[in-house]
């Protein structure tokens, strides 16, 4: 049966994409003849619809790839870009009555009986579900996420084919393609996360916990008594999406502009502020949102990001975000001994790596990466490009990045493309280097204070307060028995300049263990210039040498 199954999606999908191709062949000929051509149900669509309404007609895990490549202006035109960015928001609907039986399903009684007001229509409807808006008896608005009727059965008939491609290529040992093994291991695992809304709602209340004290960051609140495997009922964010403005953008909405200039909106601040959140989430929290396209993105008063659907959610553990906090910040200063170095800490090596092969890849692809000005060198081409070239060359090397790595450089990948497009002057190179200073800092000091630290000083006091009496005790019984006197002429023999030499050699020693820690915790940019790291530097090296002169003369 489940055979049959397979091999029925199998034949869907072939058939919708020859007919879209045959019709794209050969729309342009038929369509000499218009009474013909609407006699045979031909649309009259450009190259880019026709690839929009093919993957929304096979439907499935194809809409989520749709949603992928609106993103990616770097790697499909602009005009298919925006065709496909109708998949996030606009695909065509279901009609109220499936609504209706699903809520009756789920939660025993009709939206109108479980809410003070619901709206028949959508606001936003995409591959897994739609959204209403609907107000709860207190007044609360409240957004209703509803899923699919079919949703299930289209994406089992795509898993079920994935999971026999991935059997097929064990089968035969096509090694060529082992790469391919993981990535769709983990689509299947979140695809069967995404289909069950509780998973989405418990990660939602995560990051929304998360958030609190960020005041660039608002993740809706859930109201648990009517979320379910199906439905979602969460907080309602006043305002428009991302996706609104770059629509905005295209048709030049006057009206839309204004409503968000009188927010205050502020696309390069607003750019700083999507960074800032993913970095915080991921190098702080370790849990980041991971399906950030720009429906998923609303601009709140005062250039707030509002976070909605959070199907597809990351988690990193503290060793990965530690390697990839070097690894962004090599990138942007272009270490590319530090890139290697990094990713090799977050890769798995096995006996067919060759990070010789690596390196010398590296090395040639840099030199489409940067520019050299002085001794510095800037970026000219952007993250996405980067990534997609260190991920390719992975691949030819084998050096394969972790999971949960691959799914932060997706995550970033898409970031960029999206900043790409509504603020293209903005300098997301400086700023990545900025924020990661930044959490570096963070880190160190956070590092003081952990319960390893913490412990360790707490010992150290312990014995200092169990030795110290003791010491004492002993040090006044010598002195009172003589042992001490003949050690006491001895110096006073060799001179009394030693304690003075010895009191300056601890108190430089103070000074040199102060100023390694602010340098540490500063986190300033270890490179020689006119800078703080140089002054730092400077001063920590001629007080060393006035530290080893003065032992020198004790010795």
């Amino acid at each position: 049966m489940v055979f049959w199954l397979s091999l029925r999606r199998l034949v869907y999908i072939t058939s919708v994409f020859v007919r879209h191709a045959l019709a794209l062949a050969f729309g342009a000929l038929v369509w000499r003849w218009p009474r013909f051509a609407l006699r045979l149900g031909c649309r009259r669509l450009g190259g880019p619809e026709r690839l929009r309404v093919m993957l929304e007609d096979i439907g499935g895990t194809f809409i989520k790839f749709g949603q992928m490549l609106a993103l990616q202006p770097d790697i499909v035109s602009l005009e298919y870009c925006n065709a496909l960015f109708n998949l996030l928001d606009r695909v065509t609907p279901f009609p109220l009555a499936e609504v209706e039986r699903i809520f009756v399903e789920e939660l025993g009684a009709t939206p109108s009986e479980v809410f003070d007001s619901f709206e028949a229509r959508p606001l936003a409807t995409a591959s897994i579900g739609q959204v209403h808006r609907a107000r709860m008896r207190d007044g609360r608005e409240v957004a209703v996420k509803v899923q699919r009727p079919s949703v299930e059965v289209d994406f089992a008939g795509d898993i079920r084919l994935m999971s026999a491609t991935i059997r097929l290529i064990k089968f035969l040992r096509l090694r060529q393609l082992y790469w391919l093994i993981e990535p769709t291991g983990e689509f299947l695992t979140w695809t069967h996360e995404e289909l069950d809304y509780r998973c989405e709602a418990r990660y939602m209340d995560r990051l929304r916990r998360n958030a609190r004290g960020n005041a660039r960051e608002r993740v809706p609140e859930v109201l648990w008594a009517l979320t379910t495997r199906r439905t979602l009922v969460s907080e309602f964010f006043e305002g428009e999406t991302l996706l609104a403005y770059l629509r905005a953008l295209e048709s030049g909405d006057e009206q839309l502009f204004e409503r968000l200039r009188s927010s205050g909106f502020d696309p390069d601040r607003m750019a700083r502020n999507i960074i800032d959140n993913f970095l915080g989430d991921v190098f702080r929290h370790g849990m980041f949102h991971a399906d950030l396209h720009p429906a998923n993105l609303m601009i709140l008063p005062g250039n707030v990001v509002g976070y909605i659907d959070f199907g597809i959610t990351g988690t990193i553990s503290r060793y990965s975000r530690q390697n990839l906090i070097a690894l962004t910040l090599a990138y942007t200063r272009g270490d590319l001994e530090g890139m290697c170095e990094a990713f090799f800490r977050i890769s798995v090596l096995d006996s067919e790596t060759s990070a010789a092969r690596f390196r010398e890849g590296l090395k040639v692809f840099a030199e489409s990466w940067y520019e050299t000005e002085g001794r510095e060198r800037r970026l000219r081409k952007n993250f996405t490009l980067v990534m997609l070239d260190m991920l390719r060359l992975s691949r030819r090397t084998g050096v394969w990045p972790e999971r949960d790595v691959v799914k932060y450089i997706r995550s970033a990948i898409a970031i960029d493309g999206l900043i790409t497009r509504f603020a293209p002057s903005f300098d997301l190179g400086h700023h990545l280097q900025t924020v990661c200073d930044r959490h570096l800092r963070w880190n160190a000091r956070r590092a003081m204070f952990t319960y390893d630290s913490i412990l360790g000083w707490v010992i150290s006091g312990g014995n200092i307060a169990r030795d110290g009496p003791l010491r004492a005790a002993g040090f006044m019984r010598r002195l009172t028995a003589g042992e001490l006197e003949a050690e006491a002429e001895m110096v006073r023999g060799e001179g009394g300049g030693d304690e003075a030499l010895r009191r300056r050699a601890v108190q430089l020693g103070a000074v040199v263990l102060a100023l390694s820690l602010a340098i540490t915790v500063a986190g300033a940019r270890a490179q020689l210039g006119t800078n703080l790291f140089t002054a730092e530097l400077l001063f920590v090296g001629a007080t060393a040498a006035l530290l080893l002169r003065t032992v020198r003369r004790l010795a």
